[in-house]
């Protein structure tokens, strides 16, 4: 191993061939970079003094037939390509071709043509020879960006000509000069000069570490394909993902992911400690050198291991959701916006395990929907999500939860004063009328709520992506000019009522600070120019019933969030009891009515049920009266033919799992906390028995929806049904 201080001219000799190794990455330097870079060049021009651009090391390769000397770049790579884009713009620009050409060409004695000097891998190797091969100081244009092209545009329209001189350049810029000879480690060095600072993704490093010269044919055939074919694909993997207050390749993003998932396989049986350590994003590379040697993993497995998980997340995550459309139903989609828009980064591990481990797409989709019912539970309550890494990232993982059933007794099983308890139903009534929001992620919840709301109905306009959207308080945050308070209010009061929930809105264009600030009137119908939520609100479901209120006041925000927590109730169901509920179903109260009031078109229903004459009762208390009335008219109907009738396909949406009858034994034997209260275990005559001596329960869990299918059966058998609304 040779070293020195070497110039331009020591290394680019005209000679040699400098060729980046497969395993290297591509070239990422950007605008930031080439700004520095710029600046430097102009320093070194005005001051003439030496410029030390950092270290080089190259490493000796078999010259063969070919008449240039070859070396590879093993550190430098990055400079040498912006210095050669910088040049090629520059002597553009100063009509100076034949200076470029003896240091950035070789020139074949025998063929007289002059190849570049540089040859890159195959992802840059297309636009870094389409630059060189420029000849008029012009932008270049290409259908797929890459940061080659964007760097040599950006130098065509940044240089100066005027302040930089060639000449100066080339004698002033200076390099620590490594050499290696072809029998010497370039493996040591690139693992020393990564640990010193030089910040390469997680994957470089590990296609450095799973490959080597001798082993390219399998580096081309499993790892280039899924991650460098082309540029688009490169591109994909270099983008730029935030991590809460990181910001990180995904690439990086999703060896994160996978470690996570690897280090819960039962069969390798990771330590506490090391799970702790394996889990930290710092270091993620030397984590998973000391996993496999800790624990003796197979390389080669490993890499098709990771490669499925590669293809899975390439084909399903897209940190760019922001930008496209959302479906109102659960899916891969709506993930991905929890993951990439409301930042719940830390379900990936699972969200990829689900993908690997569920085949079943209906089954998988609606593991999805509960995941999402979860979050969103959690996001409007405002619920600390301290250990939430652990769920998505290790428990869920560790205990296998590949179906519905078996992820719903597992969240629903935490008690409510744990940290991850599943919020109840008149926890979401009260965030919605006290919880405070003011940022982008209550503009999340309502464009969720509106995507899933207008799912299935038709709509004159279609709805914009997300980052189309900003967030409105329709009673202004400054107040006080244009909204005086009314009487027996106050603005403690007001100010609660200005950021709860019920008082924003999603509007697909800011509104004019004049507009914003005004009274209701004006807000509502603009002035002048400048328009007002009316216009804007046109289509958006969620703000249908808003223009038409004659007042904006703390009772009609009351009502809309309200309205809000109902919808939020029904499109995100816990499937979780109420704390409250009463055995006694006489009672016509609900969650609302401690916050409800009379206010235009923003009214709540508390439907009841009479059946054959009886008296009006809830949901539940019907269900299992219709059922007490059909074993009267079937005496002799047995358990068996009773199931065949009240059919688990009945139940609400979410409930099928726990059957619309279920037998005592059965009850007994069902491992959750909830049972009784999803069961008709402690209604008065709620334990029934069958014409072949089975004692079993009906379920009680109902909503509206779920209903008709019942009120049909009812029908259909001869019982008189009479439906009564009620509204308040």
């Amino acid at each position: 191993m040779d070293a020195g201080t070497k110039q331009l001219a020591d290394i680019l000799n005209g000679n040699r061939v400098l060729e980046v190794p497969y395993y290297q990455r591509s070239y990422v330097w950007k605008e930031d970079q080439w700004s520095r870079f710029l600046s430097d060049m102009e320093y070194i021009t005005s001051t003439g003094k030496d410029y030390f651009l950092g270290s080089i090391i190259l490493k000796q390769q078999p010259t063969g037939i070919s008449p240039f000397d070859r070396q590879s770049i093993i550190d430098g790579q990055q400079r040498f390509t912006t210095l050669a884009l910088f040049f090629k713009s520059l002597c553009l620009k100063t009509n100076d071709m034949e200076t470029f050409d003896s240091k950035f060409r070789v020139r074949d004695r025998k063929t007289g043509t002059k190849p570049i000097a540089i040859l890159h891998s195959i992802n840059d190797r297309n636009d870094f020879q389409a630059i060189i091969g420029l000849d008029s100081d012009v932008p270049y244009n290409a259908s797929v960006p890459s940061n080659i092209i964007n760097a040599y545009n950006y130098f065509q329209k940044n240089i100066n000509p005027d302040k930089l001189d060639i000449d100066v350049l080339l004698n002033h810029v200076i390099f620590i000069g490594i050499s290696l000879q072809q029998g010497e480690d370039e493996q040591v060095i690139f693992d020393t000069i990564n640990s010193l600072g030089v910040r390469l993704t997680t994957g470089e490093l590990l296609k450095n570490y799973f490959f080597t010269e001798s082993t390219r044919e399998e580096y081309e055939e499993l790892w280039m394909p899924i991650f460098e074919k082309d540029r688009e694909l490169a591109n994909y993997w270099d983008a730029e993902v935030v991590s809460g207050r990181l910001k990180r390749a995904n690439i990086d993003f999703f060896f994160t992911a996978y470690l996570n998932i690897k280090i819960q396989d039962p069969a390798i049986k990771v330590s506490t400690d090391h799970k702790i350590r394996y889990r930290r994003y710092e270091g993620l590379f030397n984590n998973y050198k000391d996993l496999i040697s800790t624990y003796n993993l197979d390389k080669k497995s490993m890499i098709y291991d990771i490669l499925d998980y590669a293809l899975l997340y390439h084909d399903n995550i897209r940190p760019d959701i922001a930008k496209g459309d959302i479906p109102g139903t659960p899916g891969i989609e709506r993930m991905n916006f929890l993951i990439f828009v409301l930042e719940y980064t830390t379900i990936v591990p699972y969200v990829l395990y689900l993908l690997k481990n569920v085949t079943d797409i209906q089954e998988r989709n609606a593991m999805f929907g509960y995941i999402e019912s979860y979050i969103l539970r959690r996001q409007i309550c405002k619920s600390d999500n301290k250990n939430f890494s652990d769920l998505f990232s290790e428990n869920l993982i560790v205990n296998r939860i590949v179906s519905l059933e078996s992820l719903k007794d597992y969240l629903e099983n935490k008690d409510d004063d744990q940290a991850l308890a599943i919020p109840r139903d008149s926890k979401i009534v009260s965030a919605c009328h006290h919880q405070w929001y003011a940022n982008k992620k209550a503009l999340a919840i309502l464009y969720l709520l509106e995507t899933s709301i207008r799912e299935g109905k038709p709509h004159a306009t279609k709805l914009y992506p997300f980052e189309r959207y900003s967030l409105e308080h329709i009673m202004p945050k400054s107040w006080k000019e244009n909204w005086p308070l009314k009487e027996g209010t106050t603005e403690e009061q007001r100010e609660e009522s200005v950021y709860c929930l019920g008082n924003l809105a999603m509007l697909p264009s800011k509104l004019n600070a004049s507009i914003s600030n005004a009274s209701w009137q004006t807000k509502k119908e603009g002035k002048g120019k400048n328009l007002g939520i009316v216009h804007y609100a046109s289509d958006i479901e969620t703000l249908a019933d808003v223009v038409k209120q004659d007042t904006w006041d703390e009772s009609t925000i009351s009502n809309r969030a309200d309205w809000i927590a109902r919808k939020a109730i029904e499109i995100w169901p816990s499937y979780l009891p109420e704390e409250d509920d009463a055995d006694d179903d006489s009672s016509e109260t609900t969650l609302f009515d401690t916050h409800s009031s009379q206010s235009g078109n923003l009214s709540h229903d508390y439907t009841r049920f009479s059946l054959d004459g009886g008296p009006a009762t809830s949901k539940r208390q019907f269900v299992l009266n219709l059922v007490k009335a059909y074993q009267n008219k079937h005496p002799e109907i047995t358990y068996a033919q009773l199931k065949k009738v009240f059919s688990d396909g009945l139940c609400t949406n979410g409930h099928r799992h726990i059957g619309l009858l279920c037998t005592e034994t059965e009850h007994k034997s069902w491992d959750n906390k909830y049972k009784d209260k999803r069961y008709s275990v402690r209604y008065k005559d709620g334990t029934l028995r069958s014409a072949d001596g089975i004692n079993f329960y009906v379920n009680t869990q109902w909503s509206l929806d779920g209903m008709e299918g019942i009120l049909k059966l009812a029908k259909a058998n001869g019982f008189n049904v009479r439906t009564i609304s009620k509204q308040n």
